[in-house]
């Protein structure tokens, strides 16, 4: 007899291997994983119900078209059970952009959000931008910090009480997010312009370089104290908040005083800050009377793409606009009519529940082009991250209505470029490869290439960067990083061949088993893998970044009975962009307009900055290492708020036995003083 957990139908293939799993799933709010064969998670989901909402996907209630398609892969199913349904809202935010579901909506590049950033964790905060948010609680500068100096050249008075709050709430404020990170520097430009900010991390004798520009007001030589850049610092967040009107009223009673106090220079930088900001105001765009904060949603789809439109109106006036395109699930649905239309509200509910998640500001009203499927959620997100209450609605007239109709407008024509320009680097990236398969004379375009690169100083911290493009585009999930095992001297050939070694002990076992491992590869190599999940398919091209040598190396440590299983491989030297073949005296030399030169190109340059990456992550680490490890008492905890005081192992050498007692106790300050 069928369970009542699945309505009478047949199953689909993988249901019965599901069932029993789904029985015991709780009725409580939470998250929930789909995952294919290999165990890749292929789609993310919350629920209010996690047993009900899972159990749909097995019954006729659910209409989206991805669900055959996606149960179809399904192979297994994961969940996490949370207090309530806002906690569901950020887990499962957190787990899309840490996988990027297949059948998920979700932004076509993770690299459109980005954030500006200002870091209270040095003695002078540092304006800058990140791509991602640590993952830490909300923290507020003081308006007045206990960092203040004395005037002119007065000693630092104590911050322990700033150092604490810094460890027990973090250090970094976020502002945007911003849908392209040059947005973020057009927008630091125009701050730095009103409001100079340093570049230096702490107080000395030498002023940074925007010093000499007269973009920083000289903090960082005591020109003006810590507490006065603070002051600057909450006109900059109230700016990037769009809260300009308060900014001209706190400047202008600050001119008034100054002015008083015949601070004549200081008054005369406030007026120019003050004309500047004025000027800036009468360029905006006025679009209502009252000075309203609202955000303007709208919508536009085509090809199985959306571009969500995002004006933002600060004050009654348009502060800025974003852009930010979505990729439907499964390209097998994409081309269906209607497909993204009927998406609408999904894909509007999964940018509230997203850009609301991570902004900075939350305005008092939204107006959306379509209904969002549960408004409610993205309220109560609203609510418990700004403690605010926010009106969602849909507009059918006047002033709001002419705004999101104006919003899919612009929508639309970000789409249409967008989609224009992807063909036409589509075509370039078809073309390069057409022009490799001439170019190597090889059996297919290769559709997936390799690249492998080597990254040391003198043979310490060696490291190995395999990247991969597929179709001509970055694979990144398939990237992998090697850490040398069997040189410590610098000898990039036998480390090419070690790398090389273990690389193709991942074959599937059928092809692995043609390839024989070389001797002295330094006992990285191990013996092909069982698992599919830790299968590594052959390429259709491997580039190495060198010359003769590097290349040399490679086809040593990839041996098969016959130089026809061996997958076609080049080198890449620096020098004049060589392109090397194996047994072939001369090298290949193309013109740098080619596209198949700028696709090596890519592939060498990506592969070279994944392993820089690795070997500087690597150095940083055993430079720490080496002088704390051996010191009882100082454990992974101790040596990271350590170097995050101090930064290096000299610096804390240098540091006063009171400045180490502030962040690790007087005891242990003393142990660290006495053996470093």
């Amino acid at each position: 007899m069928k369970s009542e957990i699945f309505p009478p139908k047949a199953d689909p293939p993988l249901a019965e291997n599901l069932k029993s799993k789904i029985l015991n799933i709780p009725k409580s709010p939470g998250v929930y994983q789909f995952l294919d064969k290999n165990g890749g998670v292929i789609y993310v989901g919350k629920a209010k119900n996690l047993r009900a909402r899972v159990r749909q996907y097995f019954g006729d209630d659910d209409s989206r078209p991805q669900i055959p398609f996606l149960m179809a892969e399904a192979a297994d199913v994961n969940y996490t059970v949370v207090s309530n349904e806002l906690e569901s809202a950020f887990l499962e935010n957190t787990i899309i952009k840490q996988y990027r579901p297949k059948y998920n909506i979700d932004l076509k590049d993770d690299k459109n959000y980005a954030f500006i950033t200002i870091d209270y964790s040095t003695e002078i905060p540092q304006i800058g931008y990140r791509r991602k948010i640590e993952d830490q609680p909300s923290y507020q500068p003081p308006l007045n910090p206990p960092l203040a100096r004395g005037g002119g050249k007065g000693r630092r008075t104590k911050d322990s009480e700033h150092s604490d709050k810094i460890r027990r709430f973090g250090s970094v404020k976020y502002f945007g997010p911003y849908s392209a990170a040059y947005k973020i520097k057009n927008t630091l430009n125009l701050v730095r312009k009103i409001f100079p900010f340093c570049a230096a991390t702490k107080v000395s004798s030498r002023p940074c370089f925007y010093f000499y520009m007269h973009r920083c007001p000289g903090v960082c030589v005591e020109k003006i104290t810590i507490g006065e850049y603070y002051q600057q610092l909450n006109k900059i967040i109230k700016f990037l908040k769009g809260d300009i009107t308060s900014i001209l009223k706190e400047i202008k009673t600050e001119m008034a005083a100054a002015s008083a106090a015949k601070k004549f220079e200081t008054a005369a930088r406030l007026r120019d800050q003050l004309r500047s900001l004025e000027i800036l105001q009468e360029r905006q765009n006025v679009i209502l009377p009252k000075k309203v904060d609202w955000d303007i949603v709208s919508l536009a789809t085509s090809d199985g793409y959306a571009c969500v439109n995002l004006f933002k109106i600060r004050e009654g006036k348009m502060f800025d606009k974003e852009n930010f395109v979505y990729e439907l699930p499964d390209p097998d649905l994409q081309m269906e009519s209607g497909f993204a239309d009927n998406y609408g509200s999904k894909i509007i509910q999964r940018f509230l529940e997203q850009y609301y998640l991570e902004t900075s500001f939350a305005p008092k009203c939204i107006y959306l082009q379509n209904p969002a499927s549960d408004s409610k959620l993205v309220e109560n997100i609203i609510q418990s991250r700004f403690h605010r209450k926010t009106e969602i609605g849909i507009p059918q007239k006047g002033k709001t209505k002419q705004l999101v109709d104006l919003g899919k407008i612009n929508a639309e024509e970000h789409l249409k470029n967008w989609l224009a320009d992807k063909a036409g680097h589509l075509d370039k990236i078809n073309k390069a490869l057409e022009q490799l398969k001439e170019l190597l004379n090889l059996p297919q375009i290769p559709k997936r290439i390799e690249c492998y690169d080597i990254s040391n100083i003198q043979g310490t911290n060696p490291v190995g960067s395999m990247v991969v493009f597929v179709d001509g585009l970055p694979a990144k999930s398939q990237y992998r990083k090697f850490k040398i095992q069997g040189k410590n001297s610098p000898d990039d050939f036998a480390m090419m061949r070690e790398m090389l070694a273990r690389r193709m002990a991942r074959l599937p076992a059928d092809v692995g088993a043609s390839f024989s491992r070389p001797s002295g590869d330094g006992g990285g190599a191990s013996a092909a893998p069982t698992t599919e999940k830790n299968v590594w398919p052959l390429p259709d091209l491997i580039v190495i970044d060198g010359g003769k040598g590097q290349l040399s190396a490679a086809l040593a440590a990839i041996r098969p009975p016959t130089s026809d299983l061996r997958p076609p491989m080049i080198g890449l030297a620096k020098r004049v962009e060589e392109i090397f073949l194996p047994n072939q005296p001369d090298p290949i030399i193309l013109s740098h307009d080619q596209p198949a030169l700028q696709l090596l190109q890519r592939l060498r340059d990506e592969a070279h900055r994944f392993g820089i990456i690795f070997h500087r992550k690597l150095r940083s680490k055993a430079a720490v290492k080496s002088a704390l490890d051996t010191i009882a008492g100082v454990g992974p905890k101790t040596k990271k708020l350590l170097k995050q005081k101090f930064g290096t192992v000299e610096e804390i050498k240098k540091a006063g036995l009171q400045q180490l007692a502030e962040v690790v106790g007087i005891k242990l300050a003393e142990i660290i003083k006495k053996f470093i």
